[in-house]
């Protein structure tokens, strides 16, 4: 399964910084539960990834195993040695191509995500919910009810309500509810809004309480988050995170795999369980097939029965398996209404057949994968019952004959909270308790007054309206529920283990994937998406919010603002008329107008449409020239109140992970969502627009050695290499990593568009680092700083694509562009000396110590004295990566646009890198391999910031360091150079047979540079050097080895990476290691290197590989060359 991620990010500010952003990872289902495996698969799952869904031998774009889990297909034939070398040598200021990462993550490894093996359920604090209950708890089900009154067990059958925030011991409201605990004995609490910490807190002080464990629910519908989502602290607004906000059912619905929801259900129930909560009112099963439904909207999966079934079961079973106890609501389906029953009685239309044939079909599905419990809906249906008859709740046809005797539930059945109107108005606390109880519900949720219900059941029973044995069958199912819930074993949680397992940045970067994953764009007729930001430099984004919804636009335009000049307004329904004139003036001097609506469903909502004012205002911008991107962080029926909006885009909900995914949708992400449900009269179910790359990757057959094949990994004799002779890089890297070169290692090799190795080897850090804690395995998907492979990829591609373009020739002076650079010795030197190192320019200073910042570098570079007279033979070359900062800065200013902003937009977007950045988000740090112990500069483990103390010191942008990449990536790019090479040099395509079976070839090629001008630059310049125009090439004894030819070329990274081709073999190879963990002075992967290509380069049998020259010495290495 495949970890989507984007680099869409926009530019670097020069005062700060512009990140590129995440997808998430895509979390994948184990199709059996965790208790049916048996040890050797146990040491293959992890908490959140199916079978091999981490192998290090990289399964496509495969979702690596969360937080240290190593697979079975890891590569794990010898223990990992101790870490190697001392604590760290010093940044001596002699680091000419360094590249790495920040400190070790400080919120700790995720239990939850490593789990694996026989302690899986200690680590994530709670096992799979028990269908067959033990001898144990069944024994203590019948000694606990014997134990009980009757008016104790009819109280057992009530939970209230309780808020989640933090209150003091003496706090009145609080008291009262611990009062219903101790003295009444009432059976559980529904915890509504509240923090992380002060839910521990309430909780554990009321379980104490309690004789009976209290059954603990809460409606997590989007995540633990829903309910304990972080706050704002006002009047700044500064953000205080909590747990996890996933996005709506109909996010879901609309990425439509059944792996995002078990996923989802899963990540409830790991927070849900450490926060105390046993049991999710969710998921919502109402098939959504009414546009004006006020209430259910975006909270259901959407308005196939069949997908809302899939899906809805999907969640029951990563919740179950995470130990929480699951609800499909609201039965039998509250999809098909028009009134919210929160303020009235809803009614749904049409017979039995039409429930059976649609509302039905979730539930019966949910009932077959064993759902623990069922809600009503507080819902009439005169269609059935004839008109006057009582809402379903009270209807024992529905709760009895339907529910019981027609599906087979056997479960816990909870009315809807019977203080909503729908209920409470008619029929008041003590009526509506005891009909629901005749109707056959077991709990009784959310009474008005829970004394007086509790009071009128014990009354009931009494005068014989309800029968003893009735309430002791609902007790027991009560009972039953909480054992399987293991509440008999203990019911407090340790507050401790919170931070551990809530609101992780797994889980949170998983919400983003799923945000990213759901954006569906219905319209786009006027082509506005993506936004082109060449035309869009200023952009109108006005918001459409609530007035107490304070973080509606915060973070998406936030994100546009990183790309772009973002002019913000914001709109309610109290909006003054004045505000929308001004508006409209300002629309008219924006290059683009988006109106972002937050019109959420909700309580007491009685409209999801957007309110007459706005939609005069739509009109009035269409005359005005001026229409408007229309972007839905809620409703997507929006359509019905502006029927014309040429754009619409719908991101389903209002959280941060869903802002996210929008700005960055409309600023070019791939977008691959489709219609849940259908929007009449154009619009039809799983209809959407896509646009962009989204790469998906099979795993094919197994291979020796527990490593997987790759989708994309060509059979060897297909290209005309030789197998076995290929695999002794296995072992040769397997090796190194044994000797201690490197903790782990990532290897890509291609013939032409085709990869033949794609795989990881070993680990991203040593056992015994506190880095990553535990040992996460090397994959084709893990993240390396590549050093000074950043000059080649990044720096230098973008100097050929201006040269190409006519933008600027290879004699152009520094100075005609830099205005520094026009006086003194500086002023002569070309774009040519540059590349070619021969600019006159040190090796390496270390300006970090006391610069920060591009203005500083440039002022001092700009003040530096030459170290030689500039040339042009090839004599001297001295390797400097001063020289290539300042290609980078050359960039930035004919571009007009930072350096990491411009390349992604040119160069690694157009070729599909969605894995390569600068700065990489934290969110990535599991899969980064960190890289030195700092023990001069930032005086720690360097983790998932650059390694280069100047790139540093540039705030992680920089010409000469500061690139991160996977090994997939790489591969992409090599795949395009390598091609573009060998058509420039006039060599003819090669003549091979058709892909195999699991083959996906990299094919995406740019527009420039040309053919012939990537062949010039890629060729030496001149004799006396081994440099090309930016790149190397072979000479003496380097890294290529032996085997590739003179007219090869590459580079290498400090960090412990190389990247080499060879036009005339149609070979690449591309070899990432962290070399520099825990120090420098580990020089054991200058033998690996050679080794490696020594051994691609001789498995090739369809042409004559002969060793190169030794001869061809090309010049005197470079000074300060990190080869």
């Amino acid at each position: 399964m495949v970890r989507r991620l984007e680099m869409l990010g926009g530019p670097r500010k020069r005062d700060g910084r512009w990140r590129a952003m995440t997808r998430g990872p895509k979390v994948v289902a184990p199709r059996r539960t965790v208790a049916s495996l048996g040890p050797a698969t146990l040491l293959a799952v992890s908490a959140f990834a199916c079978l091999s869904s981490s192998n290090p031998a990289g399964s496509g774009p495969a979702t690596p195993a969360p937080d240290g889990v190593v697979p079975a297909s890891a590569d794990a034939a010898a223990p990992a040695p101790a870490v190697p070398g001392a604590a760290g040598s010093a940044p001596a200021g002699a680091d000419p191509a360094g590249a790495g990462a920040a400190g070790a993550d400080p919120a700790g490894p995720d239990p939850a995500a490593a789990a694996t093996g026989p302690g899986f359920a200690a680590t994530l604090g709670h096992p799979p919910i028990e269908s067959v209950l033990s001898a144990e708890a069944r024994a203590w089900v019948e000694e606990t009810l014997a134990g009980l009154s009757l008016r104790e067990r009819v109280a057992q059958l009530v939970m209230v309500w309780m808020s989640g925030g933090y209150a003091p011991r003496d706090d009145e409201e609080f008291t009262r509810i611990e009062s219903l605990v101790r003295d009444d004995a009432i059976g559980g609490i529904v915890i509504s809004l509240g923090t992380p910490l002060g839910y521990a807190a309430r909780l554990n002080r009321l379980q104490a309480s309690a004789d009976v464990p209290l059954l603990v629910a809460a409606d997590f519908e989007s995540g633990a988050g829903f309910r304990v989502s972080g706050v704002y602290a006002l009047p700044n607004m500064l953000e205080m995170p909590g747990a996890t906000v996933l996005p709506p059912a109909m996010a879901l619905g609309a990425a439509d795999d059944e792996d995002d929801a078990y996923s989802a259900g899963r990540i409830t129930g790991i927070e849900a369980r450490a926060l105390g909560v046993h049991i999710t009112f969710s998921p919502v099963l109402d098939v959504n097939n009414n546009p004006a439904n006020p209430i259910i909207n975006t909270r259901s999966f959407g308005e196939d029965p069949e997908r809302v079934a899939a899906l809805g079961a999907a969640f029951i079973r990563g919740a179950r398996e995470a130990g929480l106890l699951a609800t499909a609501k609201h039965f039998p389906g509250h999809g098909d209404t028009g009134t919210d029953s929160h303020v009235a009685l809803p009614i749904i239309p049409g017979d039995r057949a039409r429930l059976d044939s649609l509302e039905l079909v979730p539930f019966r599905r949910a009932i077959a994968e064993g759902v623990d419990a069922v809600m009503t809906a507080h819902v009439a249906a005169p269609g059935i019952l004839g008109a006057g008859a009582p809402p379903a709740t009270l209807s024992p046809y529905f709760m009895t004959d339907m529910l019981r005797d027609d599906l087979g539930f056997d479960g816990v059945l909870f009315t809807d909270a019977l203080d909503m109107a729908a209920i409470a108005d008619d029929y008041g606390a003590s009526e509506a308790a005891i009909r629901s109880l005749e109707a056959g519900s077991d709990v009784l949720l959310m009474p008005r007054e829970p004394l007086r219900a509790i009071a009128a059941v014990v009354g009931a029973v009494r005068t014989g309206r309800l029968t003893a044995g009735r309430i002791e069958a609902s007790v027991r199912r009560v009972l039953e529920l909480k054992a399987r819930a293991r509440l008999h074993e203990g019911a407090e949680v340790d507050p401790d283990a919170i931070s551990r397992l809530v609101g992780t940045q797994w889980h949170e970067s998983f919400a983003r994937g799923v945000a990213a994953r759901s954006i569906t764009l219905v319209r786009n007729e006027a082509g506005a998406v993506p936004l082109d930001r060449r035309e869009s430099r200023s952009v109108l984004s006005v918001t459409f919010a609530g007035q107490n919804d304070l973080a509606a636009g915060r973070v998406f335009n936030r994100e546009l603002g990183r790309a772009v000049r973002v002019r913000r307004a914001r709109i309610g329904l109290d909006t003054h008329p004045g505000v929308y004139e001004s508006l409209l003036r300002r629309a008219r001097s924006a290059d683009a107008v988006i109106f972002s609506a937050y019109v959420r469903p909700g309580a007491a909502s009685d409209s999801t449409d957007l309110p007459e004012e706005v939609r005069d205002f739509f009109d009035r911008l269409d005359a005005a020239g001026r229409t408007p991107v229309l972007v839905s962080f809620g409703s997507p029926y929006l359509l019905n109140s502006v029927p014309d909006a040429e754009t619409y885009l719908i991101a389903w909900g209002g959280a941060d992970a869903s802002q996210e995914a929008a700005a960055l949708a409309l600023l070019g992400a791939p977008i691959s969502g489709r219609l849940p449900i259908s929007l009449p009269p154009r619009h039809a179910l799983g209809e959407g627009l896509t646009s962009g790359e989204s790469p998906e990757a099979e795993q094919g057959p197994p291979l020796a050695g527990g490593r997987v094949r790759l989708a994309r990994e060509e059979w060897p004799a297909n290209v005309g290499m030789d197998g076995d002779s290929l695999a002794r890089v296995d072992r040769i890297i397997d090796a190194a990593i044994r000797d201690g070169a490197t903790p782990g290692a990532v290897l890509a090799v291609g013939r032409g568009d085709r990869v033949v190795r794609l795989r990881g080897y070993g680990n991203l850090d040593w056992a015994s680092s506190a880095t990553l804690s535990t040992d996460v395995a090397a994959t084709d998907s893990s993240l390396y700083d590549l050093a000074s492979l950043t000059k080649v990829v990044a720096t230098t591609t973008g100097v050929m694509q201006l040269v190409d373009r006519g933008d600027l020739s290879l004699d152009t002076r520094i100075g005609e562009h830099l205005p520094e650079w026009s006086e003194g010795w500086k002023r002569d030197v070309t774009v040519r000396h540059l590349l070619t190192h021969q600019g006159g320019l040190p090796p390496f200073l270390p300006f970090w110590r006391t610069l920060r910042g591009e203005e500083a570098y440039r002022e001092a570079i700009a003040a530096l004295e030459p170290d030689y007279e500039p040339g042009d033979d090839g004599d001297p070359t001295v390797y400097s990566d001063i020289g290539f900062m300042t290609l980078g800065f050359l960039i930035e200013a004919i571009a007009g646009q930072p350096l990491d902003y411009h390349l992604n937009e040119f160069v690694f977007r157009p070729l599909g890198m969605t894995e390569t950045w600068f700065e990489p988000p934290r969110s990535l740090y599991r899969r980064t391999a960190p890289t030195e112990v700092d023990t001069v500069y930032r005086h720690r483990h360097v983790h998932g910031e650059v390694h280069d103390e100047n790139a540093h010191a540039l705030e992680g942008v920089a010409g000469h360091a500061g690139l991160f990449s996977s090994a997939r990536d790489l591969s992409k790019f090599a795949a395009w150079i390598l091609a573009a090479a060998r058509e420039g040099r006039g060599l003819a395509a090669a003549d091979r047979p058709p892909p195999g079976p699991y083959t996906r070839s990299f094919s995406a090629r740019l527009d420039s540079p040309s053919p012939e001008v990537v062949a010039r630059f890629t060729a030496r310049a001149a004799p006396a050097s081994s440099r090309a125009l930016g790149w190397d090439t072979p000479s003496g004894r380097s890294s290529a080895g032996d085997y590739f030819g003179e007219d090869a070329f590459g580079h290498t990274g400090f960090t412990g990476t190389s990247f080499w081709v060879d036009p005339e073999l149609d070979l690449f190879v591309v070899l990432l290691t962290n070399r520099v963990n825990p120090t420098r002075d580990n020089r054991k992967h200058i033998a690996l290197r050679r080794a490696v290509h020594d051994a691609v380069a001789t498995s090739i049998r369809d042409q004559a590989v002969q060793p190169r020259d030794p001869g061809d010495a090309g010049g005197p290495a470079p000074s300060g060359s990190d080869r």
